[in-house]
């Protein structure tokens, strides 16, 4: 998350105790080994050189506890503008996380905003397997 989300998101949720945001870059984590449940990506594996997929892979499985859900949403192969981030298909999300990760479900969806179409996405659901 970027400096002004956090800032925004603390504001938010500034009553609630048990939630903590922070900002951190993936690929060179500082965060801790099986610290999280969850983790939701709504936008950082589809900007991220096709070069860093599996080290961004790598440390997932490492800040995920063990049996944690990895929810992720990238733009969809089907989507049609030539500009934005890197484009999946599902098989392309099976063949990258299939080895690291139970796939739960991969479905079409879209990103809400301001965008006309709403751009096409995918939203996966995968559990980290425990054993490789």
């Amino acid at each position: 998350m970027s400096e002004a989300a956090i800032k925004r998101a603390r504001n938010v949720y500034a009553n609630e105790k048990n939630v903590n945001f922070i900002v951190d870059d993936i690929l060179n984590s500082n965060l801790e080994d099986n610290e999280f449940d969850y983790i939701f990506d709504r936008g950082c594996f589809h900007v991220l050189l096709p070069t860093d997929r599996q080290k961004y892979i790598t440390k997932i499985r490492q800040i995920l506890k063990g049996n944690g859900i990895l929810f992720l949403k990238c733009f969809s192969d089907k989507e049609r503008r030539q500009e934005g981030p890197y484009k999946f298909s599902q098989e392309g999300i099976r063949d990258l996380f299939s080895k690291y990760f139970r796939i739960d479900s991969i479905k079409e969806t879209v990103y809400q905003g301001t965008l006309d179409p709403l751009p096409k996405a995918l939203f996966a659901v995968m559990i980290k397997k425990m054993t490789v």
